[in-house]
């Protein structure tokens, strides 16, 4: 009889000891993601070359193993090269600025399993949405003084993924996690526009594009993922 009373007193401590760092229904969960490589399918707003892409995820457990997520996502990248003027040449330094960024919202459902005192792995499913945007301008083109020329463009894209990952809780309330998955993707580019202006006259070319694309990728790039419980 003792026995059984210290393996089910130990039951209990372990049971305490798991609700302690995992979420219990009704919790949430704030997550921030930075994704120095970018590229990681589930979070990325499709069509992207941003680097550095990081996003904010919020999370509703409607039981410890069911949670609803929704991600906001993002990125954005820019650079200025400078073009000096050669040797015994004439005219001034040629600047190009080249900026690129991307937005986008995931919902979805994950499902954990048991696991570990500390770590909850999971799978899950995405709805994804996103847009981005591109671009280009050149000043003092051919080291002309005024001259320029630029070019922008943009797109949108929508994603349906199926993902696993998990989340290792480090103390009481705060986690570190990863996720791979395997998805469907649809992009469509919207129109461009490049604008000139080349010795005083100017002109303007846009193009609407009529080509799409559908693809399935897997890709599995670091991701560093820090998560709080409340």
């Amino acid at each position: 009889m003792r026995k059984v009373i210290l393996i089910a007193a130990g039951a209990l401590l372990m049971c305490s000891a798991q609700a302690q760092f995992k979420p219990e229904g009704g919790s949430f969960c704030m997550e921030v993601q930075f994704r120095p490589l970018g590229q990681v399918i589930q979070s990325e707003p499709i069509g992207s070359d941003a680097l550095g892409i990081g996003g904010v995820s919020v999370k509703y457990f409607f039981t410890p193993k069911l949670e609803l997520r929704g991600d906001l996502v993002f990125g954005f990248w820019s650079d200025k090269d400078k073009n000096p003027v050669p040797s015994g040449g004439i005219g001034v330094e040629s600047v190009s600025k080249n900026s690129s960024s991307a937005f986008g919202l995931n919902l979805g459902l994950n499902y954990h399993f048991n696991g570990t005192e500390r770590i909850s792995p999971y799978v899950g499913a995405l709805v994804g949405f996103g847009l981005f945007n591109e671009k280009t301008k050149t000043d003092n083109l051919f080291h002309v003084d005024g001259d320029y020329q630029s070019w922008k463009t943009g797109g949108i894209g929508a994603q349906v993924v199926v993902a696993t990952g998990f989340n290792w809780y480090i103390v009481n309330g705060l986690y570190i996690g990863a996720e791979v998955g395997l998805g469907f993707q649809f992009t469509k580019e919207l129109k461009s526009e490049t604008k000139s202006s080349i010795g005083g006259v100017s002109n303007t070319t846009t193009i609407d594009p009529t080509a799409s694309a559908c693809q399935i990728n897997f890709l599995a790039v670091p991701a560093l993922r820090l998560g709080w419980k409340f």
